[in-house]
């Protein structure tokens, strides 16, 4: 994975023993900032947009990281309304106007997010609907999205 990848070269420099306490740290560093994750996330908007100016691209990216953590305004997302939408279409396949708690944990996972409502509004009838889906998604996308550590 990128992440695995990303830590053999950001800690090849330091002499891999599982008891050496300057990787440890630097293990928990990496993570404390959600390092991988932001690369990551960077990586994947830098595909999906192709732009022509790559290096131009990851400074504004990283602004708008920077924007969305002191003002909250919108996080860098490749999923707008519209694309989650259209996920929740292709799971309601009978257009009942719901989809099942399966059906809602595997999209939010499908669509990046780690950390979601486990119960949902609709989840006791096991019928989540599309604003209770595009508002639990679009939160899980912020977080996920966010990657950095709020300062104190």
């Amino acid at each position: 994975t990128f992440q695995h990848y990303f830590k053999q070269i950001n800690l090849s420099t330091i002499k891999m023993s599982a008891a050496n306490p300057k990787k440890q740290m630097a293990e928990a560093y990496v993570q404390k900032h959600r390092i991988p994750e932001l690369f990551e996330n960077m990586t994947a908007a830098l595909i999906h947009t192709q732009p022509e100016n790559a290096k131009k691209f990851m400074i504004k990216y990283l602004e708008t990281l920077k924007q969305f953590r002191d003002e909250k305004g919108d996080y860098p997302s490749m999923f707008t309304d519209a694309n989650i939408t259209a996920v929740f279409g292709m799971l309601d396949v009978t257009s009942k106007g719901f989809i099942s708690m399966e059906q809602y944990r595997s999209a939010l996972k499908t669509l990046g997010i780690k950390k979601y409502n486990a119960r949902p509004e609709g989840c006791e009838k096991d019928q989540i609907s599309l604003s209770t889906f595009l508002t639990e998604a679009k939160a899980g996308l912020s977080v996920a999205s966010a990657n950095f550590v709020k300062l104190s």
